[in-house]
């Protein structure tokens, strides 16, 4: 398989932009932190939402690249 890459090598360098530091909250209670697991690993488990992600990166890969 090629695969061409058809973007403008002469096209001037966009500055990057940095990303707002996400708000954490951290539990210091360990018995909470310990029930709050099941729920955490099944939203980074869940297939649908992985779908949707993975589709909406191709969706903006393809609109930025296009």
């Amino acid at each position: 398989m090629i695969i061409a890459d058809e973007r403008d090598a002469d096209a001037s360098i966009e500055d990057h932009m940095e990303a707002p530091t996400p708000e954490v909250e951290m539990v210091l209670d360990e018995n909470i932190r310990f029930q709050q697991f099941p729920s955490r690993l099944r939203e980074i488990m869940d297939k649908d939402a992985h779908i949707a992600l993975r589709n909406a990166l191709k969706d903006h890969l393809w609109d930025e690249f296009r």
